[in-house]
């Protein structure tokens, strides 16, 4: 009976041909040195393939000697590789990402577009003029109240062009949105506080927004009004009630049919010269809280398990999937959304992430901390997307 490493090299070219996915046709190379070396017609295509989400695409290297400044890596859950893709377009661009799009903008900081990393699909968006933080943001933007922070959309498909569709951003203090092809933002005005989070509830067709104090806020953006749109206060966290007497950090997500996820988060500071700085940074993360909101009777509860679901915070929208693929389940998987802490450090920061597990409060490592190191443009995660048509190169 002949070996598997025998099959004929046009059997092994048809059967790569099939793959859909790139850690599927990398696994497939694994298999031995016969494989790998036979299936050559299908190797140039393997840079176009889609990856699984969701994916962690890692900071860009500070170094400008380094070779691969048009190149980003990306760390794939599914599998626990990295791939390396072309996207000279985010190269020394500020990112955030939402439905795995990129939104970038960089030196020339009016201007903003979306990009899609794995096609390279570009969608031109308004330029920035809204932004008074744009006069102010001068040292490499590094000033945590002075950034690009937050976007969303309407919909996960930003090239269906539907009318309705809308991006949605959160710089510094601003809020703001625009359609596509619009000249110009649309402001969103009126709540306390500082914005910390914003989400779009799909079933709702409603903007959602977390503050400071802990405030949700709602607002229509599809409305049309002379001025600027106002958000509507819904209801604030009862802090004490819950023992949660500080919110550094929040995130907002959609959870069911008719609810909202508030996910906090502490940090704990380390003194300059401790041994805990040395091996941390000025912080790392502490805990993670989980309260729901019910949209219909804005009544609060303390949720202590995730279930099956695993949650996904940093500069990306805040979002949830079912776990399995290499996702664990009752976990949030979170990266660094600080700036100011490490601004002035020659080495940078950013290595605060991880994997938080509800069910003990234990945080373990995604992958090597050094991988994350960055200074203006930070680890993000990118959730499931529609792949765009793939651009040649």
């Amino acid at each position: 009976m002949p070996s598997w490493s025998d099959l004929l090299p046009e059997i092994l070219n048809k059967i790569a041909g099939r793959f859909e996915f790139y850690e599927d046709f990398i696994n497939f190379l694994c298999v031995c040195s016969s494989w790998r070396s036979s299936a050559t017609t299908t190797k140039k295509f393997i840079h176009h393939l889609p990856s699984r989400f969701p994916l962690l695409m890692l900071a860009e290297s500070n170094t400008e000697e380094d070779n691969d400044q048009n190149y980003r890596k990306f760390f794939l859950l599914s599998s626990g590789t990295m791939r390396k893709v072309q996207l000279p377009e985010a190269h020394w661009q500020r990112c955030i990402s939402t439905h795995g799009w990129l939104l970038t903008t960089g030196e020339e900081e009016f201007y903003a577009k979306l990009i899609h990393p794995l096609s390279r699909t570009q969608i031109d968006l308004p330029e920035l003029y809204m932004f008074e933080e744009l006069y102010f943001d001068q040292d490499e933007w590094m000033y945590y109240g002075h950034c690009m922070r937050k976007v969303v959309f309407t919909s996960s498909n930003p090239l269906l062009l539907e009318p309705d569709f809308r991006v949605i951003i959160i710089w510094g203090q601003t809020l703001g949105f625009c359609r596509l092809g619009d000249v110009s933002w649309s402001r969103i005005t009126d709540w306390d506080g500082h914005l910390l989070d914003i989400t779009y509830h799909n079933m709702r067709k409603r903007l959602y927004t977390v503050t400071t104090i802990g405030s949700i806020y709602e607002c229509d953006v599809f409305s049309c009004g002379p001025g600027p749109l106002n958000l509507n206060r819904l209801s604030t966290l009862p802090r004490k009630e819950f023992d949660c007497s500080c919110l550094q950090s929040a995130y907002l997500l959609e959870w069911g049919y008719d609810k909202l996820l508030m996910v906090t988060r502490e940090h704990q500071w380390y003194k300059k010269h401790s041994e805990e700085f040395r091996r941390y940074g000025p912080y790392s993360t502490k805990r993670f809280q989980c309260f729901v909101f019910s949209l219909d009777d804005e009544k609060w509860s303390k949720l202590l398990s995730l279930g099956d679901k695993a949650v996904f915070l940093g500069f990306n929208s805040s979002f949830a999937i079912d776990a399995g693929g290499g996702i664990k389940p009752d976990c949030i998987y979170f990266t660094d959304d600080l700036y100011e802490p490490y601004r002035d450090l020659p080495n940078g920061g950013g290595g605060d992430v991880g994997v938080y597990h509800m069910s003990d409060g234990s945080i373990g490592a995604i992958m090597d901390a050094q991988e994350h190191l960055f200074r203006a443009r930070p680890p993000l995660w990118l959730q499931t997307s529609t792949i765009p048509a793939i651009k040649q190169i």
